[in-house]
């Protein structure tokens, strides 16, 4: 099925997708290269300009030098083939993407076109059409589960005394899920946009009517279950494990997390990615603290060791920059006999490079290809888990969305925006029931002023259920008006409501407030959840 689109231009009418797409691919590819071609003109140009100038000074045979077009005329030369080059791409593309057969390739291929899709009028309407043509029908009835969040609470303290992970939420909603028997067909993830709660929550010994805050919340449970947001906590699930720059508080992405190279529960990591193919096609957020390094080989693009790895682990890439450059004697003295065809893998296990290879040193001579080795190693470490992932968020998603997002846009469309400003708050933030010179508004900003981001999202969660924006917040005024109080907030998270008190000062406010965000976890406290 191929999404709707307006017919192309005269000379590829006659064009069908199976039989000509190679066709159609050598027509963008050749705009791309006739672009590049005239951008590498452009930046000549200065080179040039000098050369001319010295040789004028010199006085060496000025008469013999060829004309050459003006930086600013090559600058509208180029403006004007880039125009043309996007008016093409724009009137091919949508043949060159199948709405939702990902059995049949697309221009992914085309490594370099993703740079120049961010130009395309038509990119953004074709995204939204390929979601459309592949959407389902909601399901007949909505699942109810059960959740023990006592119990997940214990698991995610001491994740040893739960080795199978049964207690975890990720796991409870996973079982209960599955269909209860032959007759009854799995979820496909694939419901319109305005279908926005997936199943619904009853947790044990907690007091709610699930009206989208129980999900919500479920969803946030599973998030930090999968990549806890705390570098001070144990990861309660197998499926990811801490980058090395988290481990050793190095390089610039250091709350990240990668695909565990030692799990090998593929069909856990095929409904992750089905969760995350959810997420992408509805307004709720499944929030995985992933690099670069994950979300490119989601879409398909192609990840380096110089410019993708740095973020997983930038004390090795350091340290084989270094090895490749340094010279005999230095290498002998570093390493001696002691280092081995040998690497460690992100969970910590040691793997050898090739048959043997903790046994056999490592020469100066073979020393780019023992770099080659550890490079391929842990480039490809998770490989197979990545894979299973991306096969989930294709039984969702048509791989033309893949081809047509960039990994940043993806992470964005399942994670959410992680920062959590003031000002996007603002614009989120409906005060009901307040006059407009009311202190507890001023109270209130006050606060989220002096909150650090972590706060915030931490905020956010408490009120909507969701820790990243973007999320709607309604505030009232408390049940008891206008009286100055130091009760703590209420919120409810299935209306995105907080029942602001009256503070006394702007600093109650903000100690309240924060005090709510990080231990107020059960929903309706009216049954007491976690009295015995």
């Amino acid at each position: 099925m191929v999404c709707s689109a307006p017919a192309l231009p005269c000379q590829y009418q006659k064009l069908t997708w199976k039989s000509n797409t190679s066709f159609l691919k050598e027509v963008v590819a050749g705009g791309i290269r006739r672009l590049q071609s005239a951008k590498i003109f452009k930046n000549s140009v200065g080179g040039i300009k000098k050369k001319k100038k010295k040789e004028k000074e010199q006085a060496k045979k000025p008469a013999t030098l060829e004309p050459h077009a003006s930086p600013k005329a090559m600058g509208v030369a180029v403006l004007s083939l880039g125009f043309r080059f996007i008016k093409l791409l724009d009137s091919v593309l949508h043949h060159l993407v199948p709405a939702w057969d990902h059995t049949i390739g697309t221009f992914s291929k085309l490594k370099h076109i993703k740079q120049f899709l961010l130009l395309s009028k038509r990119r953004t309407a074709l995204i939204t059409q390929c979601l459309k043509d592949s959407e389902t029908s909601k399901p007949n009835f909505m699942p109810r589960l059960y959740i023990n969040r006592r119990l997940a609470m214990e698991h995610r303290d001491n994740p040893a005394l739960d080795p199978s992970c049964k207690n975890a939420v990720f796991t409870q909603v996973y079982e209960g899920l599955k269909p209860s028997d032959k007759f009854e067909k799995p979820l496909d993830y694939r419901w319109p946009l305005r279908y926005d709660q997936w199943w619904e929550c009853k947790f044990i010994a907690e007091g709610i009517i699930d009206q989208g805050g129980g999900f919500r919340d479920s969803l946030a449970d599973m998030s930090e279950e999968l990549c806890p947001s705390s570098a001070d906590t144990p990861v309660p699930l197998p499926f990811f494990v801490r980058t090395s720059n988290q481990g050793n508080s190095t390089g610039e992405a250091r709350d990240m997390y990668v695909p565990n190279p030692s799990c090998k529960d593929f069909a856990k990591y095929e409904w992750i990615g089905q969760i995350m193919g959810a997420a992408l096609r509805g307004k709720e957020f499944l929030v995985l603290a992933l690099p670069g390094f994950v979300w490119k080989q989601l879409t398909g693009e192609e990840v380096s060791w110089s410019k993708d790895f740095p973020a997983v682990d930038s004390v090795l890439v350091k340290l084989l920059e270094v090895m490749e450059v340094m010279d005999k004697d230095t290498f002998e003295f570093k390493f001696g006999n002691e280092l081995t065809y040998t690497t460690v893998l992100s969970d910590q296990r040691m793997v050898e490079l090739i048959p043997n290879g903790s046994s056999t040193v490592v020469r100066y001579e073979d020393r780019k290809e023992f770099i080659r080795l550890v490079q391929k190693a842990r480039l490809e470490e998770s490989k197979e888990q990545i894979m299973a992932m991306q096969a989930g968020l294709l039984k969702v998603v048509p791989q033309a969305v893949l081809d047509l997002l960039t990994w940043q846009e993806l992470e964005k469309k399942i994670c959410g925006d992680p920062e959590v400003t003031v000002d996007a708050l603002k614009k989120l933030t409906r005060f009901e029931d307040f006059e407009p010179l009311d202190t507890r508004v001023q109270y209130f900003w006050e606060a989220l002023n002096n909150f650090t981001n972590e706060d915030r999202s931490r905020f956010l969660r408490f009120v909507t259920g969701r820790s990243r924006l973007p999320a709607r917040i309604y505030i009232y005024p408390d049940k008891l008006g206008s009286e100055t109080t130091d009760a703590l907030p209420e919120s409810s998270t299935c209306s995105s409501t907080l029942f602001l008190p009256n503070y006394a000062t702007a600093k109650v406010c903000e100690e309240k407030l924060r005090y709510a965000a990080y231990n107020c976890v059960a929903i309706d406290t009216d049954m007491s959840p976690w009295e015995e």
